[in-house]
């Protein structure tokens, strides 16, 4: 007690002595307290905003677009022939090696096979994040059954898979874009008049003369620059290398550059089929299943995807 009346004397003045004066008698270890407690200011609530998603951020055009670069650079125009797959060896990071067959050889499902593996080599050493690798296995990328990425590439309407865009889908890496909002370093499979296709990857917007364009323009856009490989067998007359799209409603226009004529323009995705690849951070991880409709693998049709463009 008499350590709370000496408390009680050194603040008696001040703010508690216009008080009514405190009973000793009343006085508890709760009440010094209270008194030597600061007042409790409002809850202040902090409202934090989240940042925007940039598009560079969500998408992997960029990767896609410098794995064209150096596919160009450094395998270009090897020679096209429709049973090769691969230009070279890809190494699957620590998994193992996809091999090539009938290297420096590839054709055009292959083709973009080939330039999502390079984008995936080109991100990791970049950002140092490999778990792009984890996400599907090694043999995703060499079967051919529903469960594997790679049957859906090569194009499986049993699958829902006419075109890469739709294998980047069915596998939550990837998102549709129709034809007018296409950007470069986008995924496009063409069906042609003549019943036969082709799976690239869209450079960008053309008009009649080949100039490329920046962005679509309804009033001059007649087809698109693409990267695929195409041609013939002999090198330095088939393989990687560019081509200049022409929707079959404008004919077949003269251009200085290769053209690939005949395109049929439709926006129906069995026929044009358009899409993206999303960064690896939004991949969903969703994956196809094996049903009764699905049980077969997919079987390339060699016939469909001939590799001859217009001016080849």
């Amino acid at each position: 007690m008499k350590l709370l009346a000496s408390l009680l004397l050194i603040f008696a003045g001040g703010a508690y002595a216009a008080e009514r004066p405190m009973q000793l008698e009343s006085v508890g270890l709760e009440n010094i307290s209270d008194m030597f407690m600061p007042p409790v200011s409002p809850a202040v609530s902090l409202l934090i905003k989240a940042e925007p998603v940039q598009p560079e951020e969500r998408y992997f055009n960029a990767y896609i677009l410098k794995a064209v670069d150096y596919l160009y650079s450094k395998y270009g125009l090897r020679g096209y022939d429709i049973n090769s797959i691969l230009t070279h060896d890809i190494k699957y990071h620590t998994y193992g090696v996809i091999p090539a067959r009938h290297a420096p050889l590839t054709m055009c499902v292959a083709a973009q096979m080939e330039v999502i593996l390079t984008a995936y080599e080109i991100y990791s050493r970049a950002t140092g994040d490999y778990s792009v690798y984890a996400y599907l296995p090694k043999s995703s990328f060499e079967g051919l059954s529903v469960t594997d990425i790679k049957g859906h590439i090569w194009v499986n309407p049993k699958f829902n898979a006419n075109g890469t865009a739709d294998a980047l889908i069915n596998f939550g890496m990837g998102e549709r874009r129709t034809f007018e909002n296409l950007k470069p370093g986008d995924f496009v499979n063409i069906n042609r008049t003549t019943k036969t296709g082709h799976a690239v990857t869209f450079i960008a917007y053309i008009n009649s003369t080949g100039k490329v364009l920046p962005k679509y323009d309804p009033a001059s856009v007649v087809g698109f620059k693409y990267f695929s490989s195409q041609g013939l067998l002999a090198a330095g007359k088939g393989g990687f290398d560019y081509r200049y799209a022409v929707f079959s409603v404008f004919g077949c226009p003269e251009m200085p550059y290769k053209r690939d004529c005949n395109v049929i323009y439709s926006a129906d995705q069995k026929m044009l089929n358009t899409g993206t690849m999303t960064s690896p951070k939004f991949w969903t991880h969703v994956a196809p299943k094996i049903d009764a409709d699905t049980a077969a693998d997919t079987v390339l049709n060699p016939d469909f995807f001939d590799g001859i463009t217009t001016d080849d």
